[in-house]
C-alpha cells in the first residue's frame, strides 16, 4: 500500500480509504471484522461525516465502537466531514459556528480528542472565505483537528482558501474530496457536487498537482457503473433508484466504450473491471487517493490488489482512446 503524507496529519494516510456507507448494512461484529481486515491489509484511513447517520446510529459512532473494541486508535487516520446543508430544505451551514459544532459532534460521537483530517462537506460560495479559514485554523490551534480540507468545492474556491491562508500565515487546506473516475460525470448524482473528470476540468487537475493539494476521490467506480455486476440492460431499464441515478450520471456511448476497453485490458491482465478502474484512477498524474465502500473481506483484498496493479502507459492510452 502506498501512503500520502499530509501536512498536519501525523500518520501517513493510505491511498485507499475505507468508505462509510457500506457499514450500515452490517452488524457490529461484522463491521469490526471488516474494519480489522481493512487495517490489516494496509488501509488505515477511514472516511466519515456527521450527516452519515440514521435515527438509530451513525458512522461516527460505529467507528468509535470499533476503536474502543480494538483498544485504541493507533495507526488509524480519521477523515471526517461537516457543515453539510441542513436537510430536507438544503439550508446552508458553511459558517464558523457550524464548524465548531460539527467538529465537536464528531469528536464526541467517535470518542476521540482530535480528528486527523476535517473537511467541509459542501460549500456555500456566499460564505466569506477568511472567516472559514480562521475558524478551522482555530480548531487546529485547539488540538481538535490536525489538518483541514474541503469536499465538493470548486477549484476557484479552494484556490481562494489557499491564497487567504498563505497571506495570513494560516494552515492552508491540504486535501479536496471530489469525484474522479475513469468515466466522465454527465450529471450531478447529488446537489452541489464537484467532479474532476472530463476535458473541461484539465485546469482543475493541473492546479491540484501543482499546488500539492491532495485529491481524495469519491465514487471512483462511478456509482457501480465500473463494476461487472452492473449491466447495460439494467442501466437502460432503470427508471428509479440507484441504478437510474447511475445511468443518468454516467451512461453514454463514450463512457460505455471506455468501460468495455477497461474490461478488455482487465481480462488480459487478470484483473476485474473494477480493479482496472481503481488502478486507472489511482495512477493519474496528480496522484489521488480513492474512497471505496468495502463491504466484505473479499472486496478489501480486491481493492488493495488494485492499488498495487500497474497499468502501462499503453494500457491507459488505449482505455481512454476513441
Amino acid at each position: 500500500m502506498q501512503y500520502v503524507e499530509l501536512p498536519g496529519v501525523q500518520t501517513p494516510m493510505s491511498r485507499v480509504v475505507q468508505g462509510a456507507i457500506s457499514l450500515f448494512a452490517l452488524d457490529d461484529p461484522s463491521r469490526f471484522a471488516l474494519l480489522d481486515a481493512a487495517l490489516g491489509a494496509g488501509i488505515n484511513a477511514f472516511d466519515t461525516a456527521v450527516n452519515y447517520a440514521t435515527p438509530d446510529d451513525s458512522v461516527d459512532a460505529i467507528l468509535g465502537r470499533w476503536i474502543r473494541h480494538r483498544g485504541g486508535r493507533e495507526g488509524i487516520v480519521i477523515s471526517a466531514k461537516g457543515c453539510h446543508p441542513e436537510l430536507p430544505d438544503w439550508v446552508p451551514r458553511v459558517n464558523p459556528d457550524a464548524i465548531v459544532e460539527d467538529i465537536g459532534r464528531s469528536r464526541q460521537q467517535i470518542g476521540v480528542d482530535h480528528l486527523d483530517l476535517w473537511l467541509f462537506h459542501r460549500d456555500d460560495p456566499s460564505a466569506e472565505i477568511g472567516s472559514l479559514a480562521e475558524a478551522v485554523n482555530a480548531a487546529i490551534d485547539r488540538g481538535h483537528i490536525g489538518a483541514w480540507g474541503v469536499s465538493n468545492w470548486s477549484t476557484s474556491r479552494v484556490e481562494a482558501a489557499v491564497e487567504y491562508a498563505d497571506a495570513h500565515d494560516l494552515r492552508r487546506p491540504v486535501a479536496n474530496s471530489a469525484h474522479w473516475s475513469l468515466v466522465d460525470q454527465l450529471d450531478e448524482p447529488w446537489d452541489d457536487v464537484v467532479t474532476l473528470t472530463g476535458p473541461n476540468r484539465a485546469y482543475d487537475r493541473a492546479w491540484h498537482r501543482e499546488q500539492e493539494v491532495a485529491v481524495v476521490a469519491w465514487s471512483p467506480l462511478a456509482g457501480g457503473f465500473l463494476s461487472e455486476r452492473t449491466t447495460r440492460q439494467e442501466l437502460e431499464a432503470a427508471t428509479e433508484g440507484h441504478l437510474a441515478d447511475t445511468a443518468r450520471c454516467y451512461l453514454n456511448e463514450a463512457n460505455w466504450a471506455r468501460r468495455e476497453r477497461a474490461a478488455e485490458v482487465g481480462r488480459r491482465l487478470g484483473l476485474s473491471l473494477s480493479q482496472v478502474a481503481l488502478a486507472w484512477a489511482l495512477h493519474a498524474d496528480f496522484s489521488p487517493s480513492v474512497i471505496v465502500a468495502n463491504a466484505t473481506n473479499d472486496e478489501v483484498a480486491e481493492n488493495v490488489a488494485a492499488e498495487r496493479a500497474a497499468l502501462s502507459d499503453a494500457d491507459r492510452d488505449y482505455i481512454f482512446s476513441g
